[in-house]
């Protein structure tokens, strides 16, 4: 389990590397393109295919940070329905069901990549070849097989469900901020009506 947990920490290390890059580039692209048609009054033609490419890119990749986290999106009306005693199994279940699922889009986008090299397809615009870019979508979705899967084997390195914004709060939740004292929202306040 420890050679897992390094696994799953240097795939988060790799994937928080690439988005960051990724990002860096959209935003020095589109500014730098921003800045040259306010001062030159003419853009770069080939700043917004390459902010395009960085930016889907950074959402791929982001799948997996996001997976990490515990953020990542998933149909929560299934948490109410699954016994408590049936919890562990649902977890695993899905888990290995995501797995299978990035599993086969990552065998779409190798079968797109391959179509791609075959037919030297290239972007109008750049005239870069394509199939790079599709093989940084194949990374993301194996990079999913490999995280799902070791969450299904060892169901202790998966993170815990992020609480959203617009999730509902939790009993304790509402009674700190109901009963707050002194500035001290974890004790209840004294009844001081009487």
């Amino acid at each position: 389990m420890n050679t897992a947990q390094i696994t799953l920490r240097l795939m988060l290390r790799f994937e928080q590397a690439c988005t960051s890059l990724a990002f860096l580039v959209m935003v020095l692209v589109l500014g730098w393109d921003i800045l040259n048609r306010e001062a030159l009054g003419s853009g770069k033609i080939w700043a917004t295919p390459i902010a395009i490419y960085a930016n889907v890119f950074l959402s791929f990749i982001g799948i997996g940070i996001a997976s990490a986290a515990g953020s990542h999106l998933r149909p929560k009306f299934f948490d109410n329905l699954v016994p408590a005693p049936l919890q562990a199994f649902w977890d695993r279940l899905t888990d290995i069901g995501f797995a299978l699922f990035c599993a086969g889009a990552s065998v779409l986008c190798w079968q797109m990549m391959q179509e791609s090299i075959a037919l030297q397809e290239t972007d109008p615009v750049l005239q870069w070849q394509i199939w790079p870019f599709q093989l940084f979508m194949m990374l993301a979705f194996v990079l999913a097989v490999f995280r799902h899967w070791m969450y299904s084997i060892w169901p202790a390195l998966r993170p815990a469900p992020a609480q959203g914004e617009n999730d509902a709060p939790t009993q304790a939740q509402v009674q700190a901020f109901a009963n707050p004292s002194d500035g001290d929202l974890g004790k209840p306040a004294t009844d001081t009506t009487r």
